[in-house]
């Protein structure tokens, strides 16, 4: 199949492409790029993709022009919905009506789905044993915790997080470093960090190297009452093999198993039993990270999540 990336993202030329068959054609053409409209006509005369696939914003401030171009050439649109469940309403909604077929990570978006006359099936985050996977650790990024993650103002419950996992740790005898967008230094939360714990942005190609060579990484997530929905760092780090610890929700202990593929807290005072705990076993942390790092290759790679939807993506 011929297959039209919409955004170049690291999401999808690390993540997503990777579980398409070696068979398979895919190009990328960011609607961002200022010529994308006559790179898309151009495209659509010669190449004739089977169908185009977006994610997340990357297509919502140009739909009505995409759309449009897409039909004039009937040219099916796959949207992963990756914000679901919290802007399903704001955003995914309006822009899965211009699609063929929605993907969500968030199964009880579904049936809202259904309910509006739309296509849309479960399709998760997923870990690619090509990318995520375990490399020579770096000084650069040697610590007792680490935290990969921008700081949201726009989640709500993101905040449950913070104050479960990241709070009780910023005081502690523990060498931090936390990497992520600028606005760990300055928000309208007034949560911010101190330049010896904030490292600044890293490199998505970095994101192994940092993994493998933080004791414990931390996890944060956007969603805590969602049956499936979570970080797709989880499965990033798993895929590392990093021991990772991060904050209770139904999704996490519906995909995985506490203290046998990874921790969970429930509680800030818990989260510093866990990590001095933790921090005296290496043993311990380098077998369930071995556990983890099994578990989502035996389940959760982007080569399981295709299969899943690939008669549906065929048929389009």
């Amino acid at each position: 199949m011929n297959i039209l990336f919409l955004n170049d993202s690291s999401l999808l030329s690390q993540g997503l492409a990777s579980g398409f068959s070696p068979i398979d054609t895919i190009r990328y053409l960011p609607v961002r790029l200022p010529d994308w409209e006559e790179r898309l006509t151009e495209m659509l005369r010669t190449w004739k993709p089977k169908f185009a696939l977006a994610d997340g914003v990357s297509i919502s401030t140009v739909a009505w022009k995409l759309f449009p171009l897409l039909r004039r050439y009937s040219l099916p649109l796959v949207y992963w919905a990756i914000d679901d469940p919290p802007d399903w309403r704001r955003m995914s909604r309006p822009l899965g009506r211009g699609a063929r077929l929605v993907l969500t990570p968030a199964k009880e978006c579904l049936p809202l789905y259904q309910r509006d006359r739309m296509r849309a099936l479960y399709f998760h985050f997923a870990c690619n044993p090509s990318f995520h996977c375990p490399t020579e650790p770096s000084h650069q990024y040697t610590c007792d915790l680490l935290l990969v993650a921008n700081y949201y103002t726009s989640y709500a419950q993101r905040k449950v997080g913070l104050e479960t996992i990241l709070t009780p740790l910023r005081s502690g005898p523990f060498h931090l470093k936390v990497f992520g967008d600028e606005h760990w230094l300055a928000n309208t939360d007034y949560y911010t960090l101190p330049p010896e714990i904030y490292q600044g942005y890293l490199p998505h190609e970095q994101l192994p190297c940092a993994y493998s060579s933080a004791k414990i990484v931390l996890g944060l997530h956007s969603v805590i009452d969602s049956p499936t929905m979570m970080s797709m760092r989880t499965f990033e780090a798993l895929g590392c093999r990093a021991f990772f610890l991060t904050h209770w929700s139904p999704a996490i202990e519906n995909l995985f198993k506490n203290h046998v593929h990874l921790v969970w807290s429930r509680h800030p005072d818990e989260t510093l039993e866990l990590v001095r705990y933790y921090l005296s076993r290496e043993d311990l942390r380098q077998k369930i990270a071995r556990q983890g790092q099994e578990e989502v290759y035996r389940n959760h790679t982007y080569q399981h999540r295709l299969q899943s939807v690939r008669p549906y993506l065929e048929k389009l």
